[in-house]
């Protein structure tokens, strides 16, 4: 209770009036007059000086009444709270900041011990805490959990220091404050760093660039990818522009989509060709918005360099197949004509004598279609169209036959040397692969010398490979036998990283100049592998290139049997229907078989023959039918005869055809299967065989 200056004052005059009155009787009988003046002068000036120095004592009591209910209001309503303990850890006395603190009242606090609302689990910190400030001075600090009178839990950062009590018994101070939104926080920071890891872990993981740009388009994240792309750390391209980067240039680069997304702030993707590092992206920016204002942008860019080259690879294919399908039509329509060419000139020839001047034009004629035919079959290989047969044959005659064609269409400031060996030996292959495989070498070393000239050699040998030289080779090469055509030219060459890919499909050094389509290489290749054979090259830059070609012989014995003709026509009197849209072959047909003494009914509508047939199926030995004709292909023409005559053989001529080949024709049980143009003599062969074959069974 504060006390008023009025309330003082009368209690210390009442006080002085009593003593007055006590002491005044024998003060007036000693006194004298002057003597009483003098001293009530000094009584008035004590007691002027009395109340000055009581004035004083009123005003210190004053601010000291007014200083201790400052501290009192300053301890109970601190920030943090205050507790008091003593040495037995009991609370002696608390602000009213920690009752409210751990929300109890503060009379409940008192002589209660503040491990009753320590959190069970962290009892063992507190026990550990308070054995610390026993032993020191401190300050000493721990955070710990402790738990408030509704139960609830509150994070707490406890201060401590040791303190004697009035009686001198030792106890401590102690500081508490609510650390609960720290300690929340530190969460959300802890689960927010383990978010960012596991997003950056993502962020990296990602095969394609991503990179993160402020609005004035520096670098502010980038993934590993974009780390790798251009061999440095990541956190190495933070800072940079874009277009420094990517492009080496020092302005924006017109049509980027970053540079339009910061414009529209709307995501925009395009296909752009990086020429510093060679590659095309398909880059896609998209704006980051925060609280509706522009910041930044996300741009991802993926490498499509491969795609647009298989893509590229597809329009080749699909270009490749188109000429495949024109070479098919073409093919047929000129077998076709070539058959009453070969036809006629082979009849008009057995008609004279061979002492005729003309029996020389004939020969030169047939040799001309037969060359026609030959050059119709590599059209249709090269066009993956034609049918694969392998069969023995001695190489050098087609080496020979593919230079004899090339030099003609050479310039003459390139010089052809040749050194064929005709006992090289025999492989197993198709010629016309053969064929494709000594002109594309040819070809691909006259470009070569086109522009200064030089000298091809060609060169065709038989070598014996032992173990050690065949892995030299390759290590899928095996021992034995082998052909070697090595074509090599005095051309510009080529570097070492160019000899790297000269196989891969589609790779062309001609390609800039708008020349070669990247095949010839990488169909001779896989014609080689196709033989188990092995092809090597060896270039040095203005030194020329060299290829060697090896193939494995086989025995010579078989290759000979194929080149045996037979001298004379054979002949019969059977019956034969012949069917073909092409009135100038049934023409042909007709007098070719009727001059064998053979009896020829002719149709060039396949219904009409068929409906002969149904009448009278007993009235023909032998159908000779061509495979594409409208109406009726000779396939079904043939299916519906066997239906009714099983034992009839047919033979079916095609001058070509996707649907059948020899294979599946005679699994229909057609007996003959024979590509157009055929020679008189190969006809003649067939059709008697098949007759006599026919007529063995039934015996």
């Amino acid at each position: 209770m504060v006390h008023t200056p009025s309330e003082l004052d009368q209690n210390l005059r009442q006080k002085a009036e009593a003593k007055l009155r006590e002491s005044r009787s024998a003060v007036e009988e000693k006194v004298s007059v002057e003597e009483a003046k003098l001293l009530f002068h000094e009584l008035q000036v004590h007691q002027i000086e009395l109340e000055m120095q009581n004035e004083e004592l009123r005003q210190a009591q004053h601010k000291l009444e007014i200083s201790r209910a400052s501290y009192f209001d300053l301890y109970n309503l601190a920030p943090v709270g205050f507790l008091t303990l003593n040495n037995k850890g009991l609370i002696v006395q608390a602000n009213l900041t920690s009752a409210n603190l751990l929300g109890v009242a503060r009379g409940e606090l008192v002589n209660r011990s503040l491990s009753h609302f320590i959190f069970p689990e962290d009892q063992d910190i507190y026990y550990l805490f308070s054995k610390e400030i026993a032993q020191a001075e401190g300050p000493h600090v721990c955070e710990l959990r402790m738990v408030r009178g509704d139960g609830s839990v509150i994070w707490v950062n406890l201060q401590a220091m040791s303190a004697q009590e009035i009686d001198g018994t030792p106890g401590c101070c102690l500081v508490i404050s609510d650390c609960s939104r720290q300690k929340l926080a530190e969460t959300e920071v802890r689960t927010s760093k383990e978010q960012w890891e596991k997003w950056e872990a993502t962020f990296n993981a990602i095969e394609d660039v991503v990179t993160l740009y402020d609005k004035d388009m520096r670098i502010i994240k980038a993934n590993k990818a974009a780390g790798d792309l251009f061999q440095v750390a990541p956190a190495e391209l933070v800072g940079r522009y874009c277009y420094e980067l990517f492009r080496g240039a020092k302005e924006l680069c017109l049509g980027c989509p970053d540079n339009c997304t910061a414009v529209t702030q709307k995501p925009q993707r395009a296909d752009i060709y990086h020429e510093k590092l060679g590659k095309t992206f398909n880059v896609v920016s998209y704006p980051l918005i925060e609280d509706t204002t522009f910041v930044g942008f996300v741009s991802v860019a993926r490498d499509i360099t491969e795609r647009l080259k298989l893509e590229e690879q597809l329009k080749q294919a699909r270009k490749m197949e188109a000429i495949g399908a024109l070479a098919g039509g073409i093919a047929h329509d000129f077998k076709n004509i070539l058959v009453p060419i070969l036809g006629y000139a082979e009849l008009a020839a057995d008609r004279i004598s061979q002492d005729d001047p003309m029996a020389s034009d004939l020969r030169h004629i047939i040799k001309a279609a037969l060359r026609a035919k030959d050059m119709i079959s590599r059209i249709l290989s090269f066009s993956s169209q034609g049918p694969k047969t392998k069969y023995p044959f001695l190489p050098h005659l087609v080496v020979l036959e593919a230079l004899k064609l090339l030099q003609t269409s050479l310039p003459s400031t390139i010089e052809v040397k040749t050194e064929i060996d005709a006992d090289c030996g025999t492989i197993l292959a198709d010629p016309t692969q053969l064929y494709q495989i000594v002109m594309n070498l040819c070809t691909n070393a006259y470009h070569a010398m086109l522009e200064k000239g030089g000298i091809l050699r060609v060169s065709l040998a038989g070598v014996s490979l032992d173990e050690e030289k065949s892995k030299l080779l390759s290590s899928d090469c095996v021992s034995g036998d082998y052909i070697v055509l090595d074509v090599s030219d005095t051309g510009v060459g080529m570097e070492r990283k160019i000899l790297e890919r000269i196989f891969e499909p589609y790779f062309s050094t001609k390609s800039e100049k708008g020349e070669g389509s990247g095949l010839g290489l990488s169909v001779v290749h896989g014609i080689v592998k196709g033989y188990q054979g092995q092809i090597t090259v060896q270039s040095e830059p203005g030194e020329g290139t060299s290829f060697e070609v090896y193939i494995p012989c086989v025995d010579e014995g078989s290759s000979r049997k194929r080149a045996v003709w037979a001298l004379s026509k054979p002949t019969g009197t059977e019956s034969i229907l012949v069917v073909d849209d092409e009135e100038d072959n049934t023409d042909m047909f007709q007098t070719m078989l009727t001059g064998l003494g053979y009896q020829v009914v002719v149709f060039n509508n396949s219904l009409e023959a068929l409906d002969l047939f149904t009448k009278v199926p007993t009235a023909f030995d032998l159908l000779l039918t061509d495979m594409s004709m409208p109406h009726m292909t000779g396939l079904e023409l043939s299916k519906k005869v066997l239906a009714m005559r099983p034992d009839l053989p047919i033979i079916l001529c095609s001058g070509f055809s996707e649907l059948v080949n020899k294979g599946q024709v005679q699994a229909l049980g057609i007996k003959v299967y024979l590509e157009k143009p055929v020679a008189v003599r190969h006809l003649a062969m067939a059709i008697r065989k098949a007759l006599d074959e026919k007529r063995n069974n039934e015996q």
